[in-house]
């Protein structure tokens, strides 16, 4: 396990949240890759802390479904499945149709500005890989609405969940799911800077729906492929 170059743990954050944020950064991002076994004792090496919060910092990322714990066997990064890919993108994704829907009419002349410099910074959508790195979906248009509606289950579900799919936006093949689906979310912004919410949650469904599914697709096709080398 090639564990990634860092600094040892800063004493200003809670060890256990540290080696956890450490871990989910290095998987997300794909300095740990899908299948990678990981090793207590590299870690406990690489972040320089004690086996008992790598061992928590594990457990919570395998609640995450991106750690994969076999206990006396292995443990290792959750390989990218195709369907389970397929049914948090539906998942998030629907909520977050709803969530723009209904925060739209709320948002104050700071969000809107935050979505036109969205829009610049994510232009056609090609160069998804840093794009996603570099937060740009998360902060710039996810967490816009997020904040302004201001529900905690929500924003707990979306912790839980998102990092799996921003991985596999990372590890994609190609650009084509944001090539794809950048004018419908420009529509989107559009929409919710012009405060119709119908419009802009449609716009969020398009780019969900006809946009981001493709990386699924690609995935797939990459694994069968790989099973067919395989036999």
């Amino acid at each position: 396990m090639p564990v990634p170059i860092a600094e040892a743990v800063s004493p200003r954050r809670l060890i256990r949240d540290e080696v956890f944020v450490r871990l989910l950064d290095a998987i997300v991002d794909g300095d740990l890759t899908p299948g990678e076994q990981l090793y207590d004792a590299e870690i406990e090496k690489w972040v320089g802390v004690s086996r008992t919060p790598v061992r928590e910092a594990l457990n919570q990322l395998a609640a995450m479904g991106l750690v994969e714990i076999m206990p006396q066997k292995r443990t290792r990064v959750t390989p990218i499945d195709p369907e389970r890919l397929r049914a948090l993108i539906d998942t998030v994704g629907s909520l977050l149709v709803g969530i723009v829907r209904d925060t739209t009419p709320l948002l104050t002349e700071d969000d809107k500005d935050a979505l036109r410099a969205f829009t610049e910074r994510f232009g056609d959508g090609d160069g998804m890989a840093e794009l996603v790195k570099e937060r740009v979906l998360t902060d710039g248009f996810v967490n816009v609405f997020l904040r302004r509606l201001d529900n905690r289950t929500l924003a707990k579900l979306f912790t839980r969940h998102l990092p799996e799919v921003r991985r596999a936006l990372i590890a994609a093949p190609s650009s084509k799911a944001f090539t794809k689906g950048a004018p419908h979310l420009k529509s989107a912004v559009d929409a919710a800077i012009a405060g119709n919410g119908a419009k802009a949650a449609k716009g969020v469904a398009d780019f969900w729906n006809k946009g981001l599914v493709t990386v699924v697709d690609e995935f797939g096709t990459k694994a069968a492929l790989t099973g067919k080398e395989g036999r």
